[in-house]
């Protein structure tokens, strides 16, 4: 999914070389200054949860998914919707997302030391190298 690309420790301004300090602040759940992955995870999978939630009504209908991509797949939807209710719920996002390693792979390429935490210094390293990638230029 297009929306789960930008990683909190990847967001940044255009000019800027360093993570988005509030974000990671925000992802930082128990303020120890880094970030483990099940806090990566709980905070960006619930800001890509909300952004595609329309209607802020806790659920994401098969009308909301369809809105985000025509080519979503009913199929795909029913993946999601585990208890087959015709709605999606963050709990239900949030177990497809993190069994898939969505936000892990993300994870893990930031943690440059492989201890199992993001550092600041560690994300703003990430998002030096991926604003190199692209050519100095991120949105």
């Amino acid at each position: 999914m297009l929306l789960i690309s930008s990683m909190m420790f990847c967001a940044c301004q255009s000019v800027d070389t360093k993570a988005d300090r509030q974000k990671f602040r925000d992802a930082d759940a128990n303020s120890d200054g880094k970030l483990t992955l099940d806090e990566a995870n709980r905070y960006e999978l619930a800001r890509v949860f909300s952004s595609v939630d329309f209607d802020s009504s806790g659920s994401v209908s098969w009308s909301e998914a369809k809105d985000i991509d025509p080519d979503f797949r009913y199929t795909k939807f029913q993946q999601y919707d585990r208890n087959r209710d015709g709605k999606v719920v963050f709990n239900e996002f949030f177990q497809e997302q993190v069994a898939k390693g969505s936000v892990q792979m993300r994870f893990e390429a930031a943690d440059s030391d492989k201890d199992g935490f993001v550092t600041l210094s560690e994300a703003d390293a990430r998002v030096h190298f991926l604003q190199s990638q692209a050519g100095g230029v991120m949105e």
